[in-house]
């Protein structure tokens, strides 16, 4: 699947600079559109109208509603600042090959407004949930769950090159099945790319060679493909460790978990990666 519509969800509060800046690199290997989807309250549940007024005669929801407008401005006022900084024109451009940017307003819940926008974008990048606030928990969820498409979940670090070198951590599962699938058109602006695998799914057959052969077929160069390092720990800790051996600039990895309530039911593997990764890991569920 080509890669021409990125989604940055942002909202009050909100800096997606960084996501912004992960999103221009990727667009300019792959000629993609960055939307930056501006989440705004919805007033009719934050202030619903009331009977009582406030200071000076002026209802509680006209305060509310001028603060939200500012926050909304800030965030537009920013969003343009960036822009200019980063050269990239904001006016849509019809051309495949062209990258610009677009913003777009929502007035409504973060989660069900990037699960709709998500799905009508081929990647969508958000930050770690649990390095963040309320909003980019509900992002996130969105993103993963919601989606159906990949989601590139930033880390404390930030390469200058996401593509440099990208770790798969395969187990043969339909999670890991799909974040390749849809990530190919990445794979193929990756300049190294290497496979990693447990002992204990190696034993399961779950076929990184027959992996490595079908990316092959699609034009993909795996580089290296065997065992995480043979360290002590967690699956996760196995897999972050072979991450820093091969000094990765991205791990791509299925999201394993059979519920969308992460914070209970999020597989190990998958809530240890989201809680020690300091590289950027792109997750599909």
């Amino acid at each position: 699947m080509p890669l021409r519509c990125i989604l940055v969800p942002t909202g009050p509060g909100v800096q997606p600079e960084r996501r912004l800046a992960a999103a221009l690199g990727l667009a300019k290997r792959t000629h993609a559109h960055i939307n930056a989807l501006y989440v705004r309250p919805d007033l009719a549940i934050i202030a619903p109208p009331v009977l009582l007024v406030g200071a000076g005669g002026v209802p509680p929801q006209c305060n509310v509603s001028c603060e939200a407008k500012a926050l909304v401005a800030a965030g537009r006022q920013a969003f343009e600042r960036w822009c200019s900084g980063s050269r990239v024109e904001m006016q849509p451009n019809r051309r495949l090959d062209a990258t610009f940017a677009s913003w777009t307003e929502r007035g409504g819940e973060v989660e069900t407004l990037v699960a709709l926008n998500g799905r009508v974008n081929d990647l969508i990048i958000v930050d770690n949930p649990t390095r963040g606030g309320p909003f980019e928990a509900a992002a996130f969820d969105a993103a993963v769950f919601s989606s159906g498409r990949p989601t590139l979940m930033l880390g404390e670090r930030l390469p200058d090159n996401l593509l440099r070198h990208v770790v798969i951590a395969w187990n043969g599962s339909l999670e890991g099945a799909r974040v390749v699938g849809q990530s190919i058109s990445l794979l193929h602006e990756a300049e190294r790319i290497s496979i990693v695998t447990i002992p204990s799914e190696a034993d399961r057959q779950n076929g990184i060679a027959d992996l490595a052969d079908y990316l092959h077929w699609h034009g993909v160069v795996v580089e290296k493909a065997g065992l995480v390092p043979d360290v002590a720990g967690s699956d996760g800790e196995k897999i972050l460790a072979a991450c820093d051996q091969a000094a990765a600039t991205l791990l791509v990895m299925g999201a394993y978990t059979h519920s969308r309530l992460r914070q209970i039911f999020l597989g190990g593997l998958t809530q240890h990666v989201l809680d020690k990764a300091e590289l950027p890991v792109l997750l599909a569920h």
